[in-house]
């Protein structure tokens, strides 16, 4: 495979993160504190969507599994999302004026949803064709690092120019984040990125479909419209419901975590706008040094291992500011040693969860393979429309607990730093840390189970060559 391909179809995962950093980090701050509709109401509108997804993502995957043209299984699919992508985020960003909270609800509920059925169009397809272009154990785990690593690039394109170019601090808007007028260019921004990546992505892979799978017709295969049920069925594998529970829980709380990340930084930190936008651009260290643990470590160990050593050391690091918070050292160090501390513990922090993450792609790839030996079908489509709707939970599933938890600690909107009660500072420092934490770590617990090693996936790659021989 050469070079450019790997690259530009990684590149389409940049689409995806762009969609991650914009919803997470800015969607429900713009709409709980700048606009005013309560956490709880945006965080059900983030879970309904999310619910939505839950219906839609395996049909687009079983669809793209079954559909047959000159253009292949998935780049059809890829295409009629990326077209109207941006437009639909660019309304996301900008509500009309004059919405009562019924009205952003509305307004917030049926753009989401739309924004993430354009994804799954484009996204679940997408991860489904790199299945099909790697086929080696290790070579999986390759090509997965490239996708994750424009994942986070698109996150950090997001972030950081969002924070330093549409929210600078002003004399009206001291916290730049708080000025309503700066978030419908942002939105148009967003869009306009995601669809040229989802474009490039589309040219730099189509001479690949001469040599992917094509479909097989199987008349017994239950309607592609009620797939959200051959998910559930696709559960009876051990493999693949461990790391489907797995991935929805990471997900989960790195949506929590990413959803949080303003309010941590601002009122418990102390960051201004400027600063958060300098953390932003942490996740580089992340990017450089995760794939490259990834590698290291899966070969020396198991990939099984290699999650749970990820995650622990990435938990350890991404939450330590917070145990100092409530331990009282954080507030003894002056705020350039604050910022340095705060950026080098996300920044590594992010490297072992990136590693976590090419892990999880890479042995989902695996229980495909499983799949397939066991069934005679391979339908990464199916397989893949699990793992989006695992990622989509980390801002529905992950906002919708983060709103609640913010209107149970009474957390005060449009505050100033200095105006919100101790009380309410300490509660969500110990969310935001501890108990955050504690359910990341649960990961581990889950995923001691999953049952596919190199030497049994090696007989199951033995077994489907020599399924057509034995037929």
């Amino acid at each position: 495979m050469q070079l450019a391909t790997k690259i530009g179809y990684g590149v389409g995962q940049f689409s995806d993160g762009v969609k991650q950093a914009s919803f997470a980090i800015f969607l429900f701050f713009y709409y709980n504190q700048v606009l005013g509709l309560p956490g709880s109401l945006a965080g059900t509108a983030s879970l309904i969507a999310l619910i939505v997804d839950a219906v839609t993502d395996p049909m687009v995957g079983q669809l793209s599994d079954r559909f047959s043209s000159r253009w292949g299984r998935r780049h059809p699919f890829m295409l009629v999302g990326a077209l109207p992508f941006g437009v639909a985020i660019s309304a996301l960003f900008a509500p009309p004026d004059g919405l009562g909270n019924a009205g952003l609800f509305t307004w917030m509920l049926t753009f989401a949803i739309l924004v993430r059925l354009l994804l799954t169009f484009y996204f679940v397809p997408h991860l489904s064709l790199g299945a099909e272009m790697a086929k080696g154990y290790h070579q999986r785990t390759s090509l997965i690092g490239y996708r994750v690593f424009f994942s986070f690039v698109g996150q950090l394109a997001t972030a950081v120019i969002g924070f330093v170019l549409f929210f600078p601090p002003s004399e009206a808007f001291p916290n730049g984040m708080l000025d309503a007028s700066s978030y419908p260019a942002f939105g148009i921004y967003c869009g306009v990125i995601a669809t040229v990546a989802m474009l490039w992505c589309v040219y730099a892979t189509r001479e690949t479909i001469p040599n992917l799978a094509r479909p097989k017709v199987d008349p017994d295969a239950p309607n592609a419209l009620f797939a959200f049920v051959t998910v559930f069925a696709t559960l009876r594998f051990r493999a693949f419901r461990i790391l489907f529970s797995t991935t929805m829980l990471f997900m989960t709380m790195a949506g929590v975590t990413q959803t949080l990340i303003i309010y941590v930084g601002t009122y418990l930190f102390g960051f201004a706008p400027e600063h958060i936008g300098l953390l932003a651009t942490a996740p580089i260290i992340g990017i450089m040094i995760g794939p490259p643990i990834a590698r290291r470590l899966s070969r020396a160990y198991d990939k099984k291992r290699t999650m749970a050593i990820t995650i622990f050391i990435g938990s350890l690091f991404a939450f330590s500011p917070q145990f100092l918070f409530l331990t009282g050292l954080l507030d003894s160090m002056t705020l350039d040693a604050r910022i340095a501390f705060v950026y080098l513990a996300h920044g590594i922090s992010q490297g072992f969860f990136i590693a976590y993450i090419i892990m999880i792609d890479s042995m989902l790839t695996d229980t495909v393979d499983e799949h397939e030996l066991r069934t005679g079908r391979r339908e990464e489509g199916l397989y893949f429309a699990a793992r989006s709707l695992a990622t989509k939970a980390s801002y529905g599933l992950g906002s919708f607990v983060a709103g609640i938890a913010l209107d149970v600690i009474r957390f005060p909107q449009a505050a100033n730093p200095s105006d919100v009660p101790e009380a309410a500072l300490t509660k969500l420092a110990i969310f935001a840390g501890p108990v955050s934490m504690l359910l990341m770590l649960l990961t581990i617990a889950i995923s001691r189970h999953y049952p596919l090693s190199q030497a049994k996936h090696a007989d199951i790659m033995k077994g489907i060559a020599a399924r057509p021989a034995s037929g």
